[in-house]
């Protein structure tokens, strides 16, 4: 692998990779919105969507639906008027007989992704390599391998007298996948190269109990999350630590940085932190992220000179 630095910074991203390409796997995923309902204009141009029920002269509008248009039913479809709400957001009545059931949409043609070989259950990233792939996200080096439907990215940064270890996990199969911290091991080259110990987010969070709480208008970067949540409330809760009036402990955001273990549905994506002890003679380390029956290898770098205050 050609020596690269992986600076310090948050790392945002996971989606799974296209082509040659990969994108960011924690990005937002958008959520298609359930229309199984349309307008039946039965001749007409358009269909009022009123605010009353009773749908009473003058008509109080809230606006014009157009005809085919999808429709998400709220109250009873078999009633005079109907509750609904529109795919922008807007709610109100329409009259029963200008609604139908949509057809059922098909499903999406499912993105065929390119799978890195595997030797003895051992997906191996390999610059260039078929599956393999790696980006930059706000200066920090990201490695991405696939093979077998399952996508994993990591980055390696300094954190004080620690190794933190960022990684993410796609499931783009019709399995579900499991994900254990634990299990994922980081090692140095080098003449003395070693087997770094994994240190447990927990007692990390434990030893850090008497820190100092950090001010939001200097956030550490240690602490910040891999990759931007697409969950609201893992989105509110990042964004209450963010916020310049309040602080959070070093424990606490031990706790919500760290990558935790379960279970990963079909197309569902995870991603966290993972910590080691530190080797000071080392820059050039080997990554082995285990995902059920396979293991995703990576050579990573560090630019020791670069590092975190915790």
């Amino acid at each position: 692998m050609t020596h690269r630095f992986l600076k310090v910074a948050v790392v945002t991203g996971l989606s799974l990779p296209v082509a040659a390409h990969a994108q960011d796997l924690t990005k937002p995923v958008a959520v298609p919105v359930s229309l199984p309902w349309k307008v039946n204009c039965h001749g007409l141009s358009n269909v009022p969507l009123t605010a009353d029920a009773l749908q009473a002269l003058p008509l109080h509008l809230v606006t014009n639906l157009s005809c085919d248009q999808g429709l998400a039913v709220i109250s009873d479809p078999d009633a005079y008027t109907v509750n609904v709400r529109t795919a922008d957001g807007k709610s109100g009545y329409i009259a029963a007989m200008y609604l139908m059931k949509a057809p059922p949409a098909k499903p999406a043609p499912k993105v065929q992704t390119v799978s890195a070989s595997t030797n003895n259950g051992v997906a191996r990233w390999r610059p260039g390599a078929k599956g393999c792939d790696e980006f930059t996200k706000n200066g920090v080096v990201v490695e991405s391998l696939t093979a077998n439907d399952v996508t994993v990215q990591v980055s390696l940064t300094v954190a004080g007298s620690k190794l933190r270890a960022d990684v993410a996990v796609g499931n783009s199969g019709n399995l579900h996948v499991y994900v254990n911290p634990v299990g994922i091991t980081l090692q140095s080259k080098g003449p003395n190269g070693r087997s770094l110990s994994y240190r447990d987010p927990a007692q990390l969070a434990k030893e850090a109990s008497g820190a100092t709480p950090v001010n939001a208008d200097y956030r550490y970067t240690d602490f910040s999350p891999v990759f931007a949540s697409a969950n609201a409330a893992e989105r509110k809760s990042v964004e209450d630590l963010s916020r310049p009036q309040q602080t959070a402990s070093v424990p606490d955001q031990f706790s919500a940085a760290a990558l935790k273990k379960g279970t990963l549905r079909p197309e569902g994506r995870t991603w966290g932190a993972v910590w080691f002890e530190r080797d000071e003679d080392a820059s050039q380390f080997v990554m082995r992220v285990p995902i059920d029956n396979q293991i995703f290898e990576f050579p990573v770098a560090l630019d020791t000179a670069f590092s975190l205050n915790q």
